[in-house]
């Protein structure tokens, strides 16, 4: 499964990371200009680094993580099966994104926005598609707990996955 994940911050870093460190999944993490996308990548190989030098993950783990991680700019997530946005909590911001995105992705896609305070019907009224919530806590790669938000719109068999 390819993952999206636009803005390449700290949390979006993480979630990227998280992703990254299961087999199943390919990250293409974007951002507004490829070098802030490559600098959190590079932030995440920093990261495994040193996860590998202590020990808590192998240097195998380390390089397969990194090696599933793509920087990239948010045309590249035309074909992600999951696009996750994680920008700055700025409504007008998010609904931009999203109504870009929608243009890029396939109709397949499913949107969701790391957002903990913003309202989910509201970032998915300009997009024809839903948009769910997945709030990840941080640090994003150590922290497993996500929490999920639905909107008023949200299918009831997404809500219920």
């Amino acid at each position: 499964m390819r993952i999206g994940i636009i803005g390449a911050g700290t949390m979006g870093a993480g979630i990227a990371q998280a992703f990254a460190m299961h087999d199943d999944y390919e990250v293409v993490l974007c951002d507004i200009k490829a070098e802030y996308a490559q600098k959190g990548k590079q932030r995440i190989l920093a990261g495994l680094e040193k996860l590998a030098v202590k020990g808590k993950i192998t240097r195998e783990a380390a390089d397969k993580a990194g090696q599933s991680i793509t920087a990239g700019l948010n045309q590249d997530v035309a074909d992600c099966d999951l696009v996750i946005e994680a920008a700055l909590e700025q409504m007008e911001l998010k609904r931009r994104l999203f109504r870009e995105l929608d243009g890029i992705c396939k109709k397949e896609t499913m949107f969701a926005t790391n957002t903990s305070s913003l309202s989910i019907t509201e970032l998915s009224e300009t997009v024809g598609r839903p948009v769910i919530g997945m709030h990840f806590f941080n640090p994003a790669p150590v922290m497993t707990l996500v929490e999920v938000v639905v909107g008023l719109n949200t299918p009831v068999e997404l809500a219920s996955d």
